[in-house]
């Protein structure tokens, strides 16, 4: 009988372990699956707290399985605290034999890929990543989210 409260102090840790924040920052943002276009711009807020952090980046695209192009073609622009860059960059959703990359949960997949970029975004101060696509068919169907995730070094 003694061993029963030390199995619920076991288990709650690992339950409070489990539900903590992975990521520095994290936030999908919804466009509309059958007509995302080029002229909808989505737009995050971060705020950086810490002077001389260093931070990795990445992007996420959810996708549907029926999704009619191998990749996506996104324009990330970054301002804020003297910093104005903008970069293009591509995103692989399917593997040659037609596979989704990623997590795949029924009809719907989740593509995340680090940015080969460094970033100056180490000062204190809001940034704010804006993000477009530049397919060639506008407007573009079959992507539902955009992500972008930040964590730190």
């Amino acid at each position: 009988m003694k061993k029963q409260p030390l199995y619920v102090i076991i288990i709650s840790l690992l339950i409070f372990c489990a539900c903590k924040q992975q990521h520095f920052y994290n936030k999908y943002k919804a466009v509309d699956v059958k007509k995302w276009s080029s002229s909808d711009t989505l737009s995050y807020a971060v705020e950086i707290k810490d002077d001389a952090k260093n931070y990795e980046y990445a992007l996420s695209v959810r996708y549907q399985k029926e999704y009619e192009f191998s990749n996506v073609w996104l324009k990330v622009f970054i301002q804020g605290n003297g910093i104005d860059t903008a970069f293009r960059y591509e995103i692989p959703l399917f593997k040659n034999d037609g596979k989704p990359y990623g997590k795949v949960s029924g009809s719907l997949c989740t593509q995340i890929i680090p940015l080969k970029t460094t970033l100056p975004l180490s000062k204190k101060g809001n940034y704010t990543f804006k993000i477009v696509q530049l397919m060639r068919k506008d407007p573009l169907d079959g992507i539902s989210d955009i992500g972008v995730i930040i964590d730190k070094k």
